[in-house]
């Protein structure tokens, strides 16, 4: 199947209100492809597919594939009738790994992946490459403010998009560039062990090396492993170790990171600004020149200072009294423990940390490496896990025992809320305080939507 084979078709998307098919989505409708979708429920995505003109039913039932000739689902999409209704009706149906597949043949492909950083980087290199002049389409997980959206979608040849590891998306595409970024505990319902998780990533990258480019952070402990002396496609960046593209920073403050780029040893850009903050995200910004810098492209400090971020990713959303407000995804302790860093860097001003653990089986996989990312730190606030479909099994560890340990083990004073009411009431106390502070709340469930609820109800 081809793409251009899907004009003819009338397309239906499960679980279309996902950032990820969302955006999908889009790209179809702007291909001139009869698409529309059905989910669980509205959220901000609806909008904005319902001003493409794209249908969106809200509740799942089998007459919403009636008279569809092909259905594309959501990873999330679990024991579901419409699914069911189109196994039995013979409509041919496929992941969104396949329909991600087909956007991508005979285009000029930047995938990015890794287990944290991959929405911004994909957006910040789409921004760039526009500076650069390929004004490619770009397909990101996350909310592009530059943009307004999810998808910036072109006429070019070039694509730009972001693959996830969590449903085996990515071993399914062949790019002609591809950013690894690190790799983590993470995904372990779907491939059961970290071992077969980083086995998988390594007999993919070695495969499309052999006519891809690849481009890989040593300063990952994995991806450190690799023998990339053997292929001239497998190119390296960092800022510790030995690597082909390397980072030296200069300078991390709560308004910008300044750092100088070398390309062999060799000193290629002086004093580069990045709005974005701390090291992972100069880490992020130095796998992109390493493509830029490959592709015979070139940027500037003006084009860097102008990219405005990703919705969620340390986006401030106003001042009450004398606290900012934050809004942040974080929800794996590496990512906590980098939003933790980039806190430090205010130094005049108190951090008060509420987080909202996501998943119990995350949780409970990884609840060491949460008890270190959390270790030591003041005026920290942990709310219930936000479920999101499981339910807690029994000698599962919850949001109380998280508290509880790293009150006891660590002798801190770590609050446990139960519900957004009392954290309501916890931020009236917290802004009602004379000192300057910032109040992160970072989380991938409901807590951004509260946190916004919140600031909007106390702004006068």
């Amino acid at each position: 199947m081809k793409f251009s084979d899907l004009i003819t078709k009338k397309v239906h998307i499960i679980g279309i209100n996902g950032i990820g098919m969302s955006a999908l989505a889009i790209y179809l409708k702007k291909n001139n492809i009869d698409v529309s979708g059905s989910d669980i429920a509205k959220n901000s995505n609806t909008k904005i597919l319902n001003q493409h003109n794209i249908k969106v039913t809200i509740g799942h039932k089998s007459s919403n594939v009636k008279n569809k000739d092909i259905i594309f689902y959501s990873s999330a999409i679990k024991n579901n009738p419409e699914l069911t209704e189109a196994k039995k009706s013979k409509i041919p149906h496929f992941s969104r790994s396949k329909l991600l597949q087909l956007i991508c043949k005979d285009k000029f492909t930047i995938v990015i992946s890794g287990s944290h950083g991959k929405t911004s980087t994909t957006s910040l290199l789409g921004h760039l490459l526009i500076a650069s002049g390929l004004n490619p389409t770009i397909i990101s997980g996350g909310i592009m403010n530059n943009f307004g959206q999810n998808i910036y979608l072109t006429d070019s040849n070039y694509v730009v998009v972001e693959a996830d590891e969590s449903d085996g998306t990515l071993f399914k595409l062949n790019p002609n560039y591809l950013i690894y970024l690190n790799v983590d505990q993470e995904h372990l319902d779907f491939y059961k062990t970290y071992e077969a998780l980083k086995s998988k990533i390594k007999k993919y990258i070695l495969k499309i090396s052999k006519k891809s480019r690849v481009f890989i952070n040593t300063d990952d402990h994995f991806l450190s492993t690799f023998n990339t002396s053997s292929c001239k496609n497998i190119i390296t960046f960092s800022g510790k170790s030995k690597s082909t593209y390397k980072y030296k920073i200069k300078n991390l403050s709560e308004t910008k990171s300044i750092f100088d780029f070398y390309f062999k040893n060799k000193k290629i850009k002086k004093d580069i600004n990045s709005p974005l903050l701390g090291e992972h995200n100069v880490q992020n910004l130095a796998a992109i020149l390493s493509v830029l810098h490959d592709l015979n492209l070139d940027t500037n400090n003006n084009a860097i200072m102008k990219y405005k971020g990703t919705m969620r990713r340390m986006n401030k959303l106003g001042k009450l009294g004398k606290a900012i407000f934050f809004d942040d995804y974080a929800h794996h302790p590496t990512e906590i423990k980098k939003l933790i860093e980039v806190s430090k860097l205010f130094k005049k001003k108190s951090v008060f940390l509420i987080i909202e653990p996501h998943r119990f089986s995350r949780l409970n996989d990884l609840y060491d490496e949460f008890l270190k990312s959390l270790k030591n730190i003041e005026n920290l606030y942990i709310l219930k896990v936000y479920p999101a479909g499981e339910t807690i099994k029994r000698n599962m560890k919850d949001s109380k025992n998280l508290v509880n340990d790293l009150n006891v083990k660590y002798r801190q004073n770590t609050n446990y809320l139960d519900n957004y009411a009392e954290m309501f009431n916890s931020l009236d106390t917290i802004i009602k305080s004379p000192i300057e502070k910032i109040v992160i709340c970072a989380g991938a469930g409901s807590i951004s939507n509260q946190i916004k609820s919140y600031y909007e109800s106390r702004k006068k």
